[in-house]
């Protein structure tokens, strides 16, 4: 009897855990987004903000490979392979963004970019491809 119920004690704690860590993804995330969106229209970066990337990016990724489904205990072979495949695509999508801004903006013509606001939107492509690629392909099922 006493080790039932340990049993669910640590199935309770590591359900709170997984819980914690996605709503850290998600915290991380909006804090990143948010930093994006001030990069890019204020054109400025500040120590303070900096301490804002550092603190999103630990919460982001703190709870990212469970999220993705990559660590016990939500770890299975589907999860696993769907967080693989939204990484990848995301890092996709976020080399392809990189390789137009240089394209663009640093290959000759009138426009021109500044460094916060090529960070603030590589955070944002980063931050929203991986979280969309995510629950789109767990929507869609492993197709292959």
């Amino acid at each position: 009897m006493e080790k039932k119920d340990e049993i669910k004690l640590t199935a309770g704690k590591s359900a709170d855990l997984v819980k914690a860590k996605m709503i850290s993804v998600f915290i991380g995330g909006a804090l990143l987004i948010g930093c994006g969106v001030v990069m890019i229209m204020g054109d400025t970066v500040g120590d303070i903000l900096w301490l804002e990337v550092l603190m999103g990016l630990f919460f982001f990724t703190g709870g990212l490979f469970e999220f993705l489904g990559l660590s016990k205990p939500l770890k299975d072979e589907r999860a696993a392979h769907i967080g693989t495949r939204a990484a990848t695509y995301s890092w996709y999508a976020t080399l392809v963004l990189m390789g137009s801004m240089a394209m663009v903006f640093g290959m000759g013509g009138g426009h021109k970019i500044t460094m916060p606001q090529a960070v603030g939107a590589t955070l944002i492509v980063m931050v929203v491809s991986i979280l969309l690629l995510n629950w789109r392909l767990e929507r869609t099922g492993d197709l292959e």
